[in-house]
C-alpha cells in the first residue's frame, strides 16, 4: 500500500496513527508530498490534491481520512478501532470537528485573511469543542485500548497545541490535558508527532 501524506496534516496523522495501531507500518509505503504544489503523482490518486490518500495493494485509491481509517481498521491486526459503541462515535465526531475547525483556522491564516470572520468562527468552534470534552472527560480513559474516537480527539488536541498555541486550553481543562499527555505516550502517537 502507498499512503500520500504531509507531516503537518492532522488528517494524515490520524491515518498514520491508525497504520501504527493496526500494525500495518511494514505494509505501507509513505509518500511524503506537498498537496499545495499539486504534484502529478498525488493528482493521479486524488484529483482534489488532498492528503491523506491511500493506494491499496490492488491499486485502488481511497481518499478522505475517515474512509482510509475504516479500510485500515479492517485490513490490519489487533482490536477493532470502529464499532465499539455510541461513545466512540460521539468522541470521533468531536475529535473530527476539533480537527476541522483547527485546520480551518490554520489554512485561512496562511492563505486568506488571518482576521476573517471564518477564523473567528473556527476559533470559537475549537474553544467550544474543547469545553465540551473538558466538561465530561469520563468517556476518555487512557488506561484502556483507544478507539477511533479517542485517537481523533488526541490528534485534534495535539494539533491545537501545535498550530494554535494561543488557545490556552490546558489551564481550564487540566483533566483533559492529563489524558492527552498520557495517551500521547502510545507508540502510535509518539511516532507521528507533528514537527
Amino acid at each position: 500500500m502507498q499512503l500520500f501524506l504531509n507531516k503537518a496534516s492532522p488528517y494524515a496523522r490520524l491515518v498514520l496513527v491508525t497504520v501504527h495501531e493496526k500494525q500495518l507500518a511494514a505494509r505501507v509505503e509513505l509518500k511524503w508530498t506537498d498537496p499545495w504544489a499539486s504534484p502529478a503523482e498525488l493528482l493521479a490518486v486524488n484529483p482534489a490534491s488532498k492528503v491523506p490518500a491511500l493506494v491499496t495493494d490492488e491499486g485502488q485509491a481511497i481518499i478522505d481520512s475517515a474512509c482510509i481509517c475504516m479500510y485500515l481498521d479492517a485490513a490490519g491486526e489487533g482490536p477493532a478501532l470502529y464499532g465499539r459503541g455510541t461513545i466512540e462515535l460521539m468522541n470521533y465526531g468531536l475529535g473530527r470537528s476539533l480537527i476541522d475547525a483547527a485546520f480551518g483556522v490554520t489554512i485561512e491564516r496562511r492563505y486568506g485573511d488571518p482576521n476573517s470572520v471564518l477564523v473567528q468562527r473556527w476559533l470559537g468552534a475549537v474553544e467550544r469543542t474543547i469545553a465540551v470534552l473538558a466538561k465530561d472527560p469520563a468517556p476518555l480513559d487512557s488506561t484502556r485500548l483507544p478507539d477511533i474516537g479517542d485517537l481523533a480527539i488526541a490528534v485534534g488536541l495535539a494539533y491545537v497545541d501545535f498550530r494554535l498555541p494561543e488557545v490556552r486550553w490546558r489551564a481550564g481543562a487540566p483533566v483533559l490535558g492529563t489524558w492527552l499527555d498520557e495517551i500521547a505516550e502510545r507508540p502510535s502517537l509518539r511516532a507521528t508527532r507533528p514537527e
